[in-house]
């Protein structure tokens, strides 16, 4: 029964690697980590050496002293989708090299999509989204932000626009 148990694991595990050599590959040879490093001057290298796992967490996905760490649940997701996490969870990894893991005060104090680091990686999280699966769902995917954030109105059209704005 023991052995049954194991071999479980051991399926589940390799699948684990497995995925994470196909997002390793994918960031390396992707347009947008690229230009998120060439953007922050950090060489491309980086993208080699950033510490991706996956873990039982509270959210989609989340970086701590720039590991990113994404929810086992995103394994059953679509590719474009846990890539999207990824490229967001890459510009906050390559923002924490940059204050040594230390949050702004400014951002300690805003409303979560008003802070700084979370407008520049969803930027970039959304002209991923656009990249791959084109304007229209990018655009989709940002009313769906907004919407689960619940800001709408003048507020809302001006948020998206901000967010929206590395979109080609």
């Amino acid at each position: 029964m023991f052995i049954v148990v194991a071999k479980k694991k051991e399926k589940g595990l390799f699948k684990k690697i497995m995925l994470l050599s196909k997002i390793r590959a994918e960031l390396m040879n992707d347009s947008i980590a690229k230009d998120i490093c060439k953007e922050n001057n950090v060489d491309k290298e980086f993208l080699k050496g950033v510490p991706i796992t996956f873990d039982d967490i509270d959210v989609a996905a989340k970086t701590i002293d720039s590991e990113i760490i994404l929810n086992t649940k995103l394994i059953k997701k679509p590719f474009d989708v846990i890539m999207r996490y990824v490229i967001h969870e890459l510009v906050h990894a390559i923002q924490h090299c940059e204050t040594n893991g230390k949050s702004s005060k400014q951002d300690k104090s805003e409303d979560y999509l008003d802070k700084e680091t979370e407008v520049e990686a969803f930027q970039q999280q959304v002209r991923y989204e656009s990249k791959v699966n084109g304007e229209e769902s990018a655009e989709e995917y940002v009313d769906g932000l907004l919407d689960y954030h619940g800001i709408d109105g003048k507020r809302g059209d001006k948020k998206k626009e901000e967010l929206m704005e590395e979109v080609d």
